[in-house]
């Protein structure tokens, strides 16, 4: 019996346990920036836990990665999958051969914007970041990402002022399915409105991995 075998008999296993255990999913796979819940491609159980396939132990806060029991012959890294009886949403994070199938769990949903290039030439004014020279290139305001977004990472020191805060350090999510280059200086929103500038991005294989900073006004 050769590994590709053994892998699609791994899903079938995980298949059946979730005809046992699992709740029902829509099942989307992203085609376009602007459309990532557009393709629906079907519907399948999945059920999910933290690393304990007993399913004794919670996960616990901060930490998004679960494992999900599912037919991993029906998925691919950078699907959404949408429950149907309360919209929670994970979407697939990796599915490395003969191990378990690791999903981030989605507690925001993001569009990501970027600044206009500068055309003109010699002193051009004010050139920071401002919302009317932005362009959506992840999403729009009627078509958000489902991300995870978690607090974390290094914070910015805020102004000295009664009243000035911190710009809150971040980290966050994305499916390795978002079809752009995300770039340091992108402006994340969340369905929220609070606005994120991008220090960094690195798309891992499992997914976009971000960090960044909370823009206060």
């Amino acid at each position: 019996m050769d590994g590709a075998t053994i892998q699609q008999r791994i899903y079938a296993g995980r298949g059946k346990a979730a005809l046992r255990i699992g709740l029902a999913f829509n099942q989307f796979r992203p085609l376009s920036a602007a459309s990532p819940l557009g393709n629906q491609i079907g519907t399948l159980l999945a059920a999910f836990n933290s690393g304990d396939s007993t399913y004794k132990t919670p996960n616990l806060p901060g930490d998004p990665i679960w494992y999900a029991d599912l037919d991993g012959r029906l998925t691919q890294p950078g699907d959404y999958l949408v429950r149907i009886s309360d919209g929670a949403t994970w979407f697939v994070s990796a599915q490395q051969q003969l191990l378990p199938i690791v999903t981030i769990e989605c507690n925001r949903s993001v569009r990501i914007t970027r600044q206009l290039p500068v055309t003109e030439v010699g002193a051009v004014g004010y050139g920071g970041n401002a919302k009317p020279n932005e362009i959506d290139v992840l999403g729009n305001v009627g078509a958000l990402w489902p991300a995870s977004i978690l607090q974390g990472g290094r914070k910015q020191a805020g102004v000295a002022l009664p009243g000035g805060t911190a710009q809150a350090g971040w980290k966050m999510f994305l499916p390795p399915s978002v079809p752009i280059t995300i770039t340091a200086a992108d402006i994340l929103t969340d369905d929220l409105g609070r606005r994120y500038v991008i220090d960094g991005a690195e798309l891992s294989d499992m997914g976009w991995r971000i960090t960044s900073n909370e823009v206060h006004s």
